[in-house]
């Protein structure tokens, strides 16, 4: 432990609000997990508790009952985004994403990952390639995986940035209610005649999809179908941003683990699925408590604030051996980082297919790459967690 975590309340750190850069976070857990699998802590000044082991985390996630998946996003993503399959539960919950789901495994969306995503991630790169240098968080993470979605909804491309700029806002709740608010707003305007249009006339998209699914008499709404697009853009396109950032750096701070990936296309699929481990895009997942309950041998009364502590699970000591190693060559094994259960992640596969071109696309586009400035580069934050900035180089010519 560092010295300076060893004067630390670790009781009174709050993982809404600190910074928790680069080891700090995980040393705060490694910490909290070896005495304790129910922790108290703080989320954004209020008390709260972490559950710190992976199979205790492993164990609320199976428990819908106890603890409700949509309780809490209800409150703290429901406002913006609306009402969607994130924040209900039970049989609306169930009703709702088996609606909304298809669509991301539908034969269009796969045609799309299959076809055009590698030409999407190097009409990217094309945009600074010959520069030498960039911010790769700038030029590269924050823009391709928004860009896949307007694509797989038949978004004209130039809302791409219009798009990126309303889901950081609508990220900004409760921080900047009105911003964020009136982002989601002018979100909806924006897609209000294209879903008219896909009404009438279906196309082969992911807007078309989710107008078109039907279970049983059943079919989303406009207004549905606006609120699962508004939470595509605010949660999944950020995720899987902070998690290509969060791999591009674990990369570039081992060079020759990044050559290694150079010359072996097999070992890429492994760094994708480490990186997911080892330091994913959400450390923590808040839930709420909706009844007393009691687990790992604690009292949680109703209205406690709940961390699943999914970055300290995916390392715990006693489901992976060395947990705290980056290694891409061990053998791939269940990891908690999409959830479990009901509310295991339905995006999941697209995040991996996106990160996975995105590696492939860096490893060809850009030789000779390296970290230009540590600045700013360490994944930081508690609840979304990657880096600031990625200041890099390569060789020109």
């Amino acid at each position: 432990m560092s010295r300076g975590l060893e004067n630390r309340d670790l009781a009174g750190i709050d993982f809404g609000v600190d910074d928790l850069t680069g080891g700090e976070l995980h040393e705060v857990l490694a910490t909290l997990r070896e005495s304790q699998r129910v922790a108290p802590v703080r989320f954004y000044g209020s008390d709260a508790v972490l559950f710190t082991r992976f199979e205790d985390v492993h164990e609320a996630f199976r428990d819908d009952q106890k603890f409700p998946g949509g309780d809490f996003y209800e409150m703290a993503i429901e406002p913006v985004v609306g009402r969607t399959f994130i924040s209900m539960n039970e049989r609306e919950h169930d009703l709702h994403r088996k609606l909304a789901t298809p669509a991301f495994r539908s034969k269009a969306v796969s045609r799309f990952d299959e076809e055009s995503l590698v030409p999407l991630a190097n009409e990217v790169v094309d945009q600074f390639a010959d520069w030498g240098h960039a911010d790769l968080v700038a030029e590269l993470t924050t823009v391709l995986p928004f860009a896949a979605i307007t694509r797989k909804l038949g978004v004209p491309r130039r809302a791409d940035q219009q798009m990126r700029e309303w889901a950081d806002l609508m990220l900004s709740y409760p921080s900047n209610p009105t911003g964020a608010v009136n982002a989601a707003e002018q979100f909806s305007e924006s897609l209000g005649p294209l879903l008219e249009e896909r009404r009438e006339k279906p196309g082969d998209d992911l807007l078309s999809e989710l107008a078109a699914t039907t279970i049983g008499g059943e079919k989303l709404s406009d207004d549905e179908i606006c609120a699962t697009i508004r939470l595509l853009f605010a949660v999944g396109a950020t995720t899987t941003s902070h998690a290509m950032a969060n791999m591009l750096w674990a990369l570039l701070e081992r060079p020759e683990l990044l050559e290694r990936a150079r010359e072996e296309e097999g070992l890429r699929a492994g760094i994708v699925h480490e990186l997911l481990r080892w330091e994913g895009p959400l450390p923590t997942l808040p839930r709420l408590a909706s009844k007393d309950a009691r687990f790992a041998g604690t009292n949680i009364p109703a209205g406690t604030i709940m961390l699943f502590g999914l970055a300290s699970a995916n390392r715990d000591p006693r489901v992976f051996e060395d947990g705290d190693t980056f290694d891409p060559d061990r053998a791939p094994g269940d990891i908690l980082t999409f959830g479990f259960g009901p509310k295991f992640c339905p995006g999941s596969h697209l995040a991996r297919r996106e990160l996975l071109t995105a590696l492939t696309v860096v490893l060809e586009r850009l030789p000779g790459l390296r970290l230009s400035d540590p600045e700013g580069s360490e994944p930081r934050g508690g609840i979304l967690r990657h880096p600031a900035s990625l200041h890099v180089a390569w060789d020109l010519g």
